[in-house]
């Protein structure tokens, strides 16, 4: 069972589930759309090779070498940890507690 998990026969088979998924939420979607919107002309959505089977793609990503695009910012302003002895604002009411038993 573990080794047909890692199989490029199981790969394929979520491969295929997953385009499968897809197409059909891409259908419903635009049904959807073409009755909420009549006026829409989606005709383009259907130029391309209606029906075209794809295979898995052979090609595999290598992620090492890639460096993260945004930096890790300090926060603006030092923000200090509540405590026993900071004052409550007198703007606020203090909660009121219900007993619901």
């Amino acid at each position: 069972m573990e080794e047909f998990k890692v199989s490029s026969e199981m790969k394929d088979l979520n491969i295929a589930f997953s385009q499968e998924a897809f197409i059909e939420g891409f259908e419903l979607c635009e049904g959807r759309v073409a009755r909420r919107f009549p006026e829409l002309d989606l005709s383009f959505l259907g130029e391309e090779e209606a029906g075209k089977k794809v295979g898995p793609s052979s090609i595999e990503a290598n992620l090492s070498s890639t460096k993260p695009i945004a930096e890790v910012l300090e926060p603006a302003m030092e923000v200090p940890e509540p405590t026993e002895s900071t004052p409550v604002s007198s703007a606020t009411a203090p909660l009121e507690v219900v007993d619901l038993r």
